[in-house]
């Protein structure tokens, strides 16, 4: 018999309870393996890295965080040197462009190379088809909750 509530057992559970698990997953490995740098600031350098030149707003959206939150992670970036940011004038507004150095390239390569491993490991669980048909449904799923809500980033 089953004993978990009917929430625990519902796919809005699951989804919630795996993003859990990676980000604790990813905060173990970053104070394990001594990294200069937290896991978030990890990932605004790898998306920074893969826009090439972007604004704030850009990164905001994508690792989901509000506006302020990568504004300060921006500048901790900064002040370590990893990334530029520079004034631009974009539709008549000021904006602040984003933009890895050739320091936080390397500190990017140095743990994607080290965190390789063990995402490998952890993929080889499961097919690739299974892999890419969770990753297709599981975009097809936020989209389509995405419709109903409003985000602030």
């Amino acid at each position: 018999m089953n004993n978990k509530t009917r929430y625990e057992n519902s796919l809005f559970y699951q989804i919630q309870a795996c993003s859990k698990c990676f980000s604790l997953l990813f905060e173990q490995l970053f104070k394990q393996m001594n990294f200069e740098i937290s896991a978030t600031e990890h990932l605004f350098l790898i998306v920074v890295e893969d826009l090439k030149k972007c604004c704030q707003r850009d990164v905001a959206k994508i690792i989901l965080k509000d506006r302020a939150s990568t504004g300060k992670l921006a500048q901790s970036l900064e002040k370590k040197g990893l990334i530029k940011i520079s004034l631009e004038t974009k539709s008549n507004r000021p904006v602040k462009m984003l933009e890895l150095t050739s320091k936080g390239k390397k500190l990017t390569n140095k743990i994607s190379n080290l965190l390789k491993p063990i995402v490998i490991k952890l993929q080889k669980k499961y097919t690739n088809e299974f892999l890419e048909e969770m990753r297709t449904g599981l975009i097809d799923f936020r989209q389509n909750v995405e419709k109903i809500i409003k985000t602030n980033i």
